[in-house]
């Protein structure tokens, strides 16, 4: 499968596209003329070197960076010009590299929070109970989704790294998100919790469109159906695991890279 193939996908399967996705700072160009096709009930990785624009154009995907020049289209529907809180309220939910979570509040108690935000308008933040339906049950299902249940008490400060993890994954899906964005889910984790968050996205993504950034390719080949491989801000290759590994695009960009990497400690 080639790097133009995702072209030939009905409209109907992709839920998020780019085209032509730029960006430059002061003159330099970090991401140039990306076009991705994000489809539906996917996860889909973006990979590359360090430096390669991965997140930069992670970023501009979900509105934290305005692009130079190009689109984005959710659903169809162009959304270039959105701010990141509408992108949200239209189902384009991101987490983030450093795990956000209220550390003095419990761990349902994120939970609700994030929960209310599909129900209160940014014009009104304070509306009755009732409108938040049957809250208990939605907290403790999306807790047990991601293997919380039992620290539904405890003060989210107070868990270790990688649960800390796995509560920023449920307040993600409480957005309901039409595509969930993970930048850096497996950062700063060890060899245990990077295999326990890894099952847990393979678990919360069936039936949902994922998009990450990742680095660690292992956890990349176990759960990614499709990944775009960046280099210097340009996709330089897209498919699935096994084909991208032995393009030879790629393995020069890794090996090199890392050649590079072991050069400067001499």
């Amino acid at each position: 499968m080639d790097a133009t193939h995702s072209h030939a996908v009905p409209d109907a399967d992709i839920v998020l596209q780019a085209r032509g996705l730029r960006k430059e700072f002061r003159g330099f160009v970090a991401v140039g003329g990306v076009d991705l096709d994000i489809r539906r009930g996917e996860i889909h990785a973006l990979i590359g070197p360090n430096g390669a624009g991965k997140t930069t154009v992670f970023n501009l995907l979900t509105k934290f960076l305005s692009p130079t020049s190009g689109r984005i289209l959710l659903e169809g529907t162009e959304v270039t010009q959105e701010r990141p809180a509408a992108l949200a309220r239209l189902g384009l939910v991101r987490s983030f590299q450093i795990s956000a979570v209220f550390p003095h509040l419990t761990v349902s108690e994120n939970v609700a929070v994030a929960l209310q935000r599909n129900f209160v308008s940014p014009l009104k933040f304070w509306q009755g109970r009732s409108r938040f339906g049957d809250m208990p049950a939605r907290i403790e299902a999306l807790l047990a989704q991601v293997d919380l249940g039992a620290f539904a008490h405890h003060r989210a400060g107070d868990l270790a790294y990688g649960r800390k993890r796995a509560l920023e994954l449920a307040t993600t899906l409480a957005a309901d998100p039409k595509v969930m964005l993970l930048d850096e889910p497996t950062q700063g984790l060890g060899h245990e919790d990077v295999d326990r968050v890894t099952a847990l996205i393979k678990r919360v993504a069936f039936g949902r469109t994922v998009v990450m950034v990742e680095h660690n390719m292992k956890m990349v080949a176990r759960i990614a159906d499709r990944i775009s491989v960046l280099r210097r801000g340009e996709i330089i290759a897209e498919g699935g695991y096994d084909e991208v590994s032995r393009d030879p695009q790629v393995i020069e960009s890794y090996l090199g890279s890392r050649s590079r990497a072991a050069e400067r400690k001499q």
